[in-house]
């Protein structure tokens, strides 16, 4: 019973933060530039949304998900999490999300990274580079993949425009009853919509993304809240402090040998 309890944990850790990046870089995913459409007032909107987002030493966010997976039956259903997060540049990043039921922590301080379940008291921990922007890679590579990423990472902006086919704006309109500013844009792979609320203080509502490269099309949808900038985090937030009684797991090192 024991190893069960394990192994569920393990599938947990790994399928909690599993929707793949949207947007990265590589070149078989370039778009052919013949092909481009792209209206500059989208890319002004969209950096004024995330330059807020560069400038910042440390921010705070919760993100609020709903995201269609597929049943056995081959119906596509929808699931949903929780997840705060905190980031401090250039090199920590913490994680609760909850979903299915279940939390699950993250923490990464400066190379490592550790996954872990409080209820199970299980981890898994992971040597990895020691930036924000390429402990996300490494993390892409072992199969955990945070669909957020593009937004934590040190220009939002850059990693958000590289692949672009077409960028739009939709126009002003209300997202419940909040003024916002709805973009649209298509990469190679993927289309997605971003809500922007403006003024002297602009910042990402929600975002929408469309995924391509799957036959049934699944769509996520991101709602942001609780932004703060000027967060002052404590350093205890970062680091994994292990109770006695918990159990590591070699998680990810199974995986990479598949």
């Amino acid at each position: 019973m024991r190893c069960l309890k394990r192994r569920v944990a393990a599938i947990l850790l790994a399928g909690s933060f599993g929707l793949t990046s949207w947007s990265q870089q590589s070149e078989s995913n370039k778009a052919d530039t013949k092909q481009k459409d792209i209206d500059p007032l989208a890319l002004k909107v969209l950096k004024a949304a995330t330059d807020p987002l560069r400038e910042a030493k440390s921010f705070s966010f919760r993100a609020l998900v709903s995201r269609e997976d597929v049943g056995t039956n081959g119906q596509v259903i929808t699931l949903f999490n929780l997840s705060d997060v905190t980031l401090q540049r250039p090199d920590k990043l913490h994680v609760d999300y909850r979903g299915r039921g279940k939390k699950v922590q993250l923490f990464y301080n400066a190379g490592q990274f550790v996954l872990y379940t409080p209820e199970e008291k299980l981890y898994t921990s992971i040597s990895c580079s020691k930036t924000v922007d390429s402990a996300l890679e490494d993390l892409d590579k072992r199969n955990v993949f945070i669909p957020i990423r593009n937004f934590l990472g040190s220009d939002p902006y850059q990693s958000l425009t590289d692949n672009l086919v077409t960028a739009y704006v939709i126009g002003q309109v209300m997202l419940f009853d909040e003024p916002v500013h709805q973009l649209a844009f298509t990469e190679p792979k993927a289309e997605w919509q971003l809500w922007v609320v403006g003024g002297d203080r602009p910042r990402i509502r929600r975002l929408q993304v469309i995924d391509k490269t799957k036959p049934w099309h699944p769509r996520i949808t991101v709602d942001f809240l609780d932004w703060d900038l000027n967060a002052a985090p404590s350093p205890d937030l970062f680091t994994f402090n292990k109770p006695p009684d918990a159990k590591e797991i070699g998680l990810l090192k199974e995986l990479t040998r598949k």
